[in-house]
């Protein structure tokens, strides 16, 4: 009966991912391509164009006029009215005569004997002038490269976009100022301008303080004024929130994780009593179920991760076991008459190693077989919800439990694994952590919300409000909500946990955060709702008031 019920679930699962490894886009762009996301980015933003043909042409020299109508495109700079160069070899009839025009006039490139030269390579000493001239980029003299002398007159400008992380020129220590770009390289370039917020504002009571050109200098700023915050300041391509994202499609007001693998043995109807209601009113109305750690393993991308079939099947079963956090949350909820949603973790396919399924067969471990098996596990959940007949709560959507996405062939996986979730009518979340990659794809790869970590939490940390207006400075950035965090503190750590966690819903306060998740270890809600002791009720009340 049990192969019969796997094999079920197996041919379900069969229809829930589509294999989407042709990468919507360029044809000769694909999704593992190394400049895939810069490319998308300019497309995106209309910078860049491919061919008629489907094609981008990633290899194909840039020329000169190509690199001033990406450059202006960019900068959306207004035609210029009254040049003063007007270069002998540009006609208006010209196709992106007026772009060239106005990068001849504001200097971003050399105009020689007034010759534009519209149709030669851009070289990377030309893209260097004209990148350090457009931004307005200034080095400090400390860049070193074999082949640019300081006498060279292009080294102010290759100085000024490596001081500003642009390039880092080659491996062998040199830059190769005549070689010319392609298409690739150059929206490579470009994309690394828009990294990163150009100017950053330190408000107070919604007046700006001060501007900064630098990251660093303007949170600096920031803990030295009590009760400001620091904002990104929108520019040509790129427009930011001044505050977290409302996350509303999520459904999520005030989320909370519920690890419930090897992490915690087992739940009760008492356990989630003070998460869901107080005073008469809801305190979570959504909980994220999931799993770090599994027997003699980890659910997550590291060395302890040897999870197969069976050991997703134990997670699986463990949610819906009486014993396990759904049955009693639902329990719970009867009983404080309240309503709440659910996220259900979907743990990380391992890369390494045969996958085995639960009839013992070992699967080579490709993405096709990692889809397969994340398919499996979403209709073994599907079914098994269906089967509880939950009465108060409702089945929101999936978390993705590795919190970040670092491999290309994890991009499709993910990409994917969010197409089948909507294809259910649910939601994709993650909570990627404070040091995780490639954060500014999220919405790109199909997740519906993500929640930033500041990872402040620890007690041995020196400066958490820099890291805190690090983490809320970032998600304005990125468009993204925050996790706020908690360790399960025991009693005689709670009169250092305290302010760290008051400084934490100080700030939230502060940048107006509205649609969170709580980050609260096994069970810190639970103490702080029934333990004794000042320092857990006041936590408590603390979270309270800043909920309601």
């Amino acid at each position: 009966m049990k192969s019969l019920k796997f094999v079920t679930a197996f041919i379900l699962s069969f229809f829930l991912l589509a294999n989407t490894a042709a990468a919507q886009g360029f044809q000769d762009v694909p999704t593992d391509h190394w400049a895939h996301d810069e490319i998308r980015f300019l497309t995106d933003k209309q910078v860049i164009r491919g061919f008629s043909d489907g094609s981008f042409k990633p290899l194909t020299v840039l020329t000169r006029k190509d690199a001033a109508v990406m450059l202006v495109r960019a900068l959306k700079l207004p035609t210029i009215q009254q040049p003063q160069v007007k270069p002998t070899d540009l006609k208006p009839t010209m196709g992106g005569y007026s772009e060239m025009m106005i990068a001849a006039n504001k200097g971003f490139f050399t105009v020689t004997g007034n010759r534009f030269n519209p149709n030669q390579p851009l070289t990377r000493d030309e893209m260097a002038k004209a990148l350090a001239v457009a931004y307005g980029y200034n080095g400090k003299g400390t860049s070193s490269f074999k082949d640019v002398a300081k006498s060279n007159p292009y080294y102010k400008f290759i100085d000024g976009i490596a001081e500003n992380d642009i390039t880092t020129g080659y491996s062998d220590g040199t830059f190769k100022p005549t070689v010319a770009v392609n298409r690739a390289q150059f929206s490579t370039f470009l994309k690394r301008v828009y990294d990163k917020p150009h100017e950053y504002s330190v408000k107070k009571d919604g007046r700006i303080l001060k501007t900064f050109t630098d990251e660093t200098a303007a949170i600096t700023y920031a803990v030295s004024q009590s009760g400001s915050t620091v904002h990104p300041v929108s520019n040509s391509l790129m427009r930011y929130e001044q505050k977290p994202a409302n996350l509303g499609a999520t459904g999520i007001k005030n989320g909370v994780l519920i690890y419930s693998g090897s992490e915690k043995a087992d739940f009760d109807k008492a356990f989630f009593a003070p998460y869901l209601a107080k005073a008469n009113s809801t305190f979570f109305d959504t909980f994220v179920v999931l799993g770090r750690q599994y027997p003699n393993g980890e659910f997550q991308e590291t060395p302890k991760n040897l999870a197969n079939y069976s050991d997703w099947k134990w997670f699986a079963d463990k949610l819906f076991s009486p014993s396990g956090p759904l049955q009693p949350l639902n329990g719970a909820a009867v009983e404080a008459n309240r309503k709440a949603k659910v996220y259900i973790g979907i743990p990380y396919p391992k890369r390494n190693g045969n996958l085995i399924d639960l009839n013992g067969k070992k699967l080579p471990n490709t993405l096709a077989a990692r889809k397969q098996m994340v398919n499996w596990y979403i209709s073994t959940v599907e079914q098994q919800w269906k089967r509880s007949g939950f009465t108060n709560l409702t089945f929101a959507g999936y978390y993705w439990v590795n919190e970040t996405v670092i491999h290309a062939e994890d991009e499709l996986l993910v990409t994917d694994t969010a197409a089948a979730i909507h294809k259910l009518n649910k939601k994709f979340i993650y909570a990627p952590h404070a040091r995780t990659t490639n954060f500014d794809n999220w919405k790109y790869y199909g997740f519906d919300g993500a929640y930033l970590q500041p990872n402040t939490f620890r007690l041995n940390l020196g400066d958490p409000k820099a890291r805190l207006h690090k983490a809320f400075l970032e998600a304005q950035i990125k468009g993204s909500s925050i996790t706020l965090e908690i360790d399960t503190y025991s009693p005689h750590q709670m009169a250092a946990g305290l302010p760290n966690f008051e400084t934490y819903l100080e700030f939230a306060k502060l940048y107006d955060l509205q649609g969170f998740l709580l980050y609260q270890g096994t069970e810190m809600v639970y103490r702080m709702g029934t333990m004794k002791g000042d320092a857990y009720q006041k936590a408590y009340e603390g979270l309270w008031d800043f909920m309601k």
